[in-house]
């Protein structure tokens, strides 16, 4: 089996009030000779991880990711990835190149998946769970009686954990906390209450944070800091009584490692458009080594849900599976087997062949733009 095409689109849904209609969304689509087709999606940038895929060869190691696939067996995941990294090495290491890579590794293991007629969990070495506890995720409103509104929405469509954050935030720690004791009071103190922070505070600040949100049970406080800040992390975890999560930002296995070899973290956030699937299992055994639980990061489309839900599956010690808790009318309309919590706040492993997600095309193409 060769590949024959790698083709990419660029998605909008052209709505000011649907959360990443701004940014896009982009999706890979990967062709073989044997009929087999395999898709991914990139979660930043999609008009710069088209360039990166669709640019065409110009020397060594500075090289468009389809020049380098094309008439490649899609099968050896392993060997492709080194051949995008060594073909794309000038092009920089921790960011964009390495998400367009992630974006196209994710749609080999779906062809690798349906060429062996198997869920892509079973290539990972088998499934250790069928269901994965979910949380939704959703943004701060403009004001704080819509965030209640937002988080009385989550409870009542059956969620049993919410997050809560990024920006708009208070203008100082008691407007923080009165965000989150109006979360604690809309939720009940049945359901986990998990606060974002998006990276905003240096890690004095962070560590008053979570004296000031204990009282309130928060089941985790992710992001306080910058994404590089390692001995930062370091230090709020063994100084706060809440547990520590962090990982999104990252790309590459180097910048994850760094967390876990400090000890860094209590949950390590993977996002699979980022750093890929293939790097993903080995970045998750060192991390559980440590006694380090997994979640995937997932806000965008289907296929990533899909691909972590495989991820999951098969990692020793995860602890929640992140699902958007917002409208998003692409997410909606492209895949028509979406993955979905079920009243008990689970969601099951797709068992199909690959990723188990069958796109349409029709409504790619609908939402396609720049064509």
């Amino acid at each position: 089996m060769r590949i024959t095409d790698v083709t990419t689109f660029i998605l909008g849904a052209r709505d000011a009030r649907s959360v990443s209609a701004s940014d896009g969304h982009l999706l890979v689509k990967v062709e073989t000779d044997d009929g087999l087709t395999g898709w991914g999606e990139a979660f930043t940038a999609p008009a710069i991880i088209q360039m990166i895929i669709e640019a065409g060869y110009a020397r060594e190691r500075r090289s468009g990711l389809k020049a380098l696939l094309v008439g490649e067996d899609p099968l050896d995941t392993d060997a492709l990835w080194h051949r995008m990294a060594e073909g794309t090495l000038m092009l920089g290491r921790d960011g964009v190149a390495m998400h367009a890579m992630a974006a196209i590794d994710l749609a080999l293991w779906d062809i690798k998946g349906k060429a062996a007629g198997q869920p892509v969990h079973a290539l990972l070495g088998g499934a250790r769970r069928d269901r994965v506890a979910c949380y939704a995720t959703h943004t701060l409103g403009d004001t704080l009686d819509e965030t209640v509104g937002h988080a009385k929405a989550l409870v009542e469509r059956g969620f049993r954990a919410v997050k809560f954050g990024w920006l708009p935030k208070g203008n100082g720690a008691d407007e923080d906390e009165a965000v989150v004791r109006a979360l604690r009071q809309a939720v009940g103190p049945d359901i986990k209450l998990l606060i974002d922070c998006g990276m905003y505070w240096d890690v004095d600040t962070a560590l008053e944070r979570t004296r000031r949100f204990a009282p309130y049970d928060i089941y985790w406080f992710e992001e306080s800091l910058r994404a590089y800040d390692v001995q930062g992390y370091a230090r709020l975890r063994r100084e706060s009584d809440l547990k520590i999560t962090a990982g999104e930002m990252a790309a590459t296995a180097g910048e994850l490692g760094r967390l876990v070899d400090a000890d860094a973290v209590d949950v390590l956030q993977i996002e699979l458009t980022q750093t890929g699937l293939t790097p993903a299992m080995a970045i998750a055994a060192a991390a559980n080594k440590r006694g380090i639980a997994i979640v995937n990061h997932h806000y965008v489309l289907d296929v990533n849900l899909a691909a972590s839900l495989h991820f999951l599956a098969a990692v020793d010690a995860i602890d929640l599976c992140e699902t958007p808790g917002n409208q998003n009318p692409v997410r909606d309309a492209i895949a028509r087997n979406p993955p979905r919590p079920d009243a008990d706040g689970m969601i099951a492993v797709p068992t199909a062949p690959g990723l188990g997600i069958d796109i349409d095309e029709a409504a790619v193409r609908r939402f396609a733009v720049g064509d």
